[in-house]
């Protein structure tokens, strides 16, 4: 069964045309088979016997008195031509069947490829042999046949049309023009079908990367039909769930704004003592999560996206970027000058950004590489820090999660965070339809692949 399956193909398109093909040359099988030995071997049958009857008599008057002019006119009268060569013998060897000959399935599949296998059969039944048969090399209508008899070698010139019938390649032409007439009327209905569905699964890639995405018009069949309003529905549902998420998460950190403000101003005017320094980190501390939170709830989401040169992009605005701060960045990009890349440009700056920042956070020296494979666009960033244990590699992407191990971000009076620094990288990087993996990194710390489609 499993071999089976590697022939099918996967697309619904494929799938229907291969149901098509099966069934159209399964009822032509059937239908021309049964055709055969219903009709035409029954047809056949009769205009062979027909002949094979004039051809006995002439055999059974050969020698007897008055017998030429009886036979010139037969010959006259039914169009059969023959000739007789006293004391000749046919020089016919016996030739070894084939193994393919040789097999039951010939038996069945000989009536349909042979035309002349009745007017053969009855040649034996009628004692006509033993035979020669061959087509005349001077009239491609006219069939010799020659029949040894006691007396000698007697030939025949036997038109094919009084053995064989035409309806049979008429029937068998009406029978593929019919099923490809009707293969093709339904091939054509179903890529229209097949068409709404396509829409249908384009605009949910687009919406699960996190793209604006018209509503569909409801078309096709009943099914089709309810399941594009179905998706209207869900896409609704979820949009207005994000909205109000992000809403309430930019109207919780607007609002600690202002008393943190406050705060951060009685704290300038009471001093510069030890406790007054631990509340002056305490409320920056704040200020920053809440500013991740802001980043958080509106992950892009408005930010339209345009063709970068992403070679140039990763060179300026991330590499040069840190180095302006006097952080290095090794590593190799191997891609064309000329590539281009429809992205987020925000995102994906704020993605590796956040990416990079953990590890020169947690490690102290940074990598970042870069090439194609498969149309893919191939992004690494490493680090030479403790890295990530593998049963917590899944976990980390999750929205306010934090690991409590050596990289707690407790730990680090300067990387504190709120666990959502991983979680805007994936939104990032999966609104662009790609994907993020977690590794061990050569330097010996932890290594970011990131996937992206171009």
């Amino acid at each position: 069964m499993k071999k089976i399956k590697k022939f099918i193909p996967r697309s619904l398109y494929g799938r229907f045309l291969l149901i098509i093909i099966i069934s159209t040359l399964a009822v032509q099988v059937v239908s021309i088979y049964v055709f055969y030995y219903a009709h035409i071997d029954v047809i056949s049958k009769h205009m062979a016997r027909s002949v094979i009857e004039e051809m006995v008599f002439v055999k059974n008057s050969i020698n007897k008195p008055g017998y030429q002019e009886l036979l010139n006119e037969l010959s006259i009268n039914t169009g059969l031509e023959f000739s007789f060569e006293n004391r000749r013998r046919l020089k016919k060897n016996k030739i070894a069947d084939s193994d393919w000959r040789k097999s039951k399935i010939y038996d069945y599949i000989n009536p349909l490829i042979d035309p002349y296998n009745r007017f053969k059969s009855e040649l034996e039944s009628h004692e006509l042999a033993p035979y020669e048969i061959f087509e005349s090399p001077d009239y491609s209508d006219i069939l010799i046949v020659k029949v040894q008899t006691k007396q000698g070698l007697l030939s025949f010139d036997v038109p094919v049309k009084r053995i064989t019938s035409s309806s049979a390649q008429v029937f068998t032409f009406w029978m593929i023009l019919s099923s490809f007439l009707a293969s093709w009327a339904a091939i054509v209905f179903f890529r229209n079908q097949i068409r709404f569905v396509r829409e249908l699964s384009d605009a949910a890639e687009k919406f699960g990367r996190g793209q604006d995405v018209p509503n569909l018009k409801p078309a096709g069949s009943e099914e089709i039909r309810s399941l594009t309003i179905s998706f209207i529905k869900m896409k609704e549902r979820v949009t207005r769930q994000i909205a109000q998420r992000t809403d309430m998460l930019s109207a919780v950190s607007h609002d600690l704004r202002t008393p943190l403000t406050r705060m951060k101003l009685q704290l300038e005017l009471m001093g510069d003592g030890e406790e007054i320094q631990d509340l002056k980190s305490d409320v920056a501390d704040m200020a920053k999560l809440v500013d991740e939170y802001l980043d958080f709830s509106r992950s892009d989401d408005k930010e339209k996206s345009s063709t970068v040169l992403i070679k140039k992009f990763l060179q300026e605005k991330i590499i040069k970027y840190y180095a302006k701060l006097n952080k290095r960045i090794d590593g190799v990009i191997d891609l064309p000058d000329d590539l281009e890349v429809l992205i987020k440009r925000l995102a994906i700056k704020r993605a590796l950004m956040n990416l990079i920042d953990n590890g020169f956070n947690y490690g102290n020296s940074v990598s970042l590489s870069a090439h194609l494979s498969h149309d893919n666009l191939i992004i690494n960033i490493d680090d030479d820090g403790p890295g990530i244990p593998e049963k917590e590699r899944v976990n980390v992407f999750k929205p306010f999660y934090r690991i409590d191990n050596s990289r707690n971000l407790d730990k680090k009076t300067n990387s504190g965070g709120s666990g959502l620094g991983l979680a805007i990288t994936m939104d990032a990087v999966t609104s662009h339809g790609g994907r993020i993996d977690l590794s061990d990194s050569p330097q010996g710390g932890l290594r970011v692949t990131i996937f992206m489609p171009i």
